[in-house]
Protein backbone atom coordinates (compact mmCIF):
# COMPACT_ATOMS: atom_id res chain seq x y z
CA UNK A 1 0.00 0.00 0.00
CA UNK A 2 2.91 2.17 0.32
CA UNK A 3 4.15 2.52 -3.09
CA UNK A 4 0.27 2.96 -4.13
CA UNK A 5 0.27 5.91 -1.99
CA UNK A 6 4.06 6.93 -3.29
CA UNK A 7 3.12 6.95 -6.87
CA UNK A 8 -0.14 8.93 -6.16
CA UNK A 9 1.75 11.27 -4.12
CA UNK A 10 4.29 11.55 -7.53
CA UNK A 11 1.18 12.24 -10.02
CA UNK A 12 0.23 15.73 -7.83
CA UNK A 13 0.98 19.12 -9.56
CA UNK A 14 0.44 22.41 -8.35
CA UNK A 15 -2.05 22.84 -10.59
CA UNK A 16 -4.37 20.25 -9.36
CA UNK A 17 -7.87 21.59 -8.09
CA UNK A 18 -10.55 19.94 -5.08
CA UNK A 19 -13.32 18.11 -6.65
CA UNK A 20 -14.69 19.41 -3.24
CA UNK A 21 -13.55 21.18 0.08
CA UNK A 22 -11.24 24.76 0.42
CA UNK A 23 -7.58 23.13 0.56
CA UNK A 24 -5.09 23.93 -2.59
CA UNK A 25 -3.49 21.21 -3.37
CA UNK A 26 -0.23 22.14 -1.13
CA UNK A 27 -2.36 22.92 1.66
CA UNK A 28 -3.73 19.03 1.60
CA UNK A 29 -0.18 18.16 0.95
CA UNK A 30 0.79 19.71 4.38
CA UNK A 31 -2.56 18.76 5.94
CA UNK A 32 -1.57 14.89 5.33
CA UNK A 33 1.74 15.55 6.73
CA UNK A 34 0.54 16.73 9.84
CA UNK A 35 -1.55 13.64 10.63
CA UNK A 36 2.21 11.24 10.30
CA UNK A 37 3.71 14.38 12.26
CA UNK A 38 1.16 13.94 14.97
CA UNK A 39 1.93 10.30 15.08
CA UNK A 40 5.63 10.44 15.16
CA UNK A 41 5.12 12.78 17.92
CA UNK A 42 6.39 15.93 16.30
CA UNK A 43 3.57 17.53 17.04
CA UNK A 44 1.38 17.52 19.57
CA UNK A 45 -2.87 19.27 19.65
CA UNK A 46 -4.15 21.19 22.31
CA UNK A 47 -7.55 20.71 21.73
CA UNK A 48 -9.91 17.80 20.21
CA UNK A 49 -12.60 19.03 17.70
CA UNK A 50 -16.25 19.32 18.87
CA UNK A 51 -18.01 16.09 17.31
CA UNK A 52 -17.64 12.46 17.52
CA UNK A 53 -15.86 10.07 16.00
CA UNK A 54 -19.70 8.89 14.11
CA UNK A 55 -19.84 12.11 12.90
CA UNK A 56 -16.65 12.60 11.77
CA UNK A 57 -17.22 9.33 9.26
CA UNK A 58 -20.58 10.41 8.02
CA UNK A 59 -18.90 13.51 7.31
CA UNK A 60 -16.16 12.11 5.14
CA UNK A 61 -17.67 9.47 3.72
CA UNK A 62 -20.32 12.37 2.30
CA UNK A 63 -17.23 14.22 1.22
CA UNK A 64 -18.19 16.87 3.34
CA UNK A 65 -15.72 18.76 5.17
CA UNK A 66 -14.95 16.98 8.89
CA UNK A 67 -13.44 19.45 10.89
CA UNK A 68 -9.50 19.20 11.90
CA UNK A 69 -8.30 20.04 15.20
CA UNK A 70 -6.86 23.74 15.10
CA UNK A 71 -3.06 23.00 14.84
CA UNK A 72 -4.18 21.02 11.67
CA UNK A 73 -6.32 23.48 9.97
CA UNK A 74 -4.51 24.44 7.13
CA UNK A 75 -7.55 27.13 5.69
CA UNK A 76 -6.95 28.74 8.89
CA UNK A 77 -3.75 29.45 8.33
CA UNK A 78 -2.53 26.68 10.54
CA UNK A 79 -0.57 23.46 10.72
CA UNK A 80 2.72 22.89 8.61
CA UNK A 81 3.29 25.96 6.72
CA UNK A 82 3.61 25.44 2.43
CA UNK A 83 6.80 25.96 1.32
CA UNK A 84 7.51 24.66 -2.10
CA UNK A 85 5.37 22.66 -3.51
CA UNK A 86 8.67 19.60 -4.16
CA UNK A 87 10.08 20.10 -0.82
CA UNK A 88 6.38 20.01 0.47
CA UNK A 89 5.76 16.84 -1.41
CA UNK A 90 9.11 15.31 0.12
CA UNK A 91 8.40 15.97 3.64
CA UNK A 92 4.73 13.88 2.86
CA UNK A 93 6.95 11.09 1.30
CA UNK A 94 9.24 10.72 4.07
CA UNK A 95 6.81 11.20 6.87
CA UNK A 96 4.66 8.26 5.40
CA UNK A 97 7.73 6.46 5.24
CA UNK A 98 8.80 6.64 8.70
CA UNK A 99 5.15 6.12 9.38
CA UNK A 100 5.49 2.52 7.79
CA UNK A 101 8.54 1.76 9.38
CA UNK A 102 7.30 2.38 13.22
CA UNK A 103 7.59 -1.00 15.30
CA UNK A 104 4.50 -2.47 16.33
CA UNK A 105 5.21 -1.91 19.71
CA UNK A 106 5.67 1.87 18.96
CA UNK A 107 3.87 3.86 21.75
CA UNK A 108 1.03 5.19 19.35
CA UNK A 109 -0.44 8.68 20.49
CA UNK A 110 -4.24 8.66 20.98
CA UNK A 111 -5.82 10.19 17.64
CA UNK A 112 -8.21 12.71 18.03
CA UNK A 113 -11.25 11.33 17.17
CA UNK A 114 -11.08 7.48 18.05
CA UNK A 115 -8.91 7.33 20.86
CA UNK A 116 -6.02 4.72 21.47
CA UNK A 117 -5.23 2.99 18.53
CA UNK A 118 -3.03 -0.16 18.07
CA UNK A 119 -0.80 0.00 14.88
CA UNK A 120 -3.53 -2.20 12.34
CA UNK A 121 -5.91 0.51 13.15
CA UNK A 122 -3.64 3.62 13.13
CA UNK A 123 -2.02 2.60 9.42
CA UNK A 124 -6.09 1.67 8.51
CA UNK A 125 -7.23 5.29 9.55
CA UNK A 126 -4.33 7.34 8.67
CA UNK A 127 -4.61 4.89 4.58
CA UNK A 128 -8.29 6.37 4.60
CA UNK A 129 -7.30 9.72 5.08
CA UNK A 130 -4.54 9.88 2.60
CA UNK A 131 -6.87 8.15 0.13
CA UNK A 132 -9.48 10.67 0.61
CA UNK A 133 -7.16 13.63 0.15
CA UNK A 134 -5.51 11.95 -3.13
CA UNK A 135 -9.15 11.40 -4.83
CA UNK A 136 -9.66 14.93 -3.53
CA UNK A 137 -7.36 15.91 -5.85
CA UNK A 138 -8.06 13.31 -8.42
CA UNK A 139 -5.44 10.70 -7.94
Amino acid sequence: MKNNFLNRIDQLTEGHKPKYGKMTVQQMVCHCTDLYRLVLREMTLREKPNISATEAMKLAQSRKTVPAPTEMDQVAGNGTKTSDFKTDISLLKSKLQAFYALEKDYDYPPHFYFGKLNKKEWVQMAEYHLSHHLKQFGV
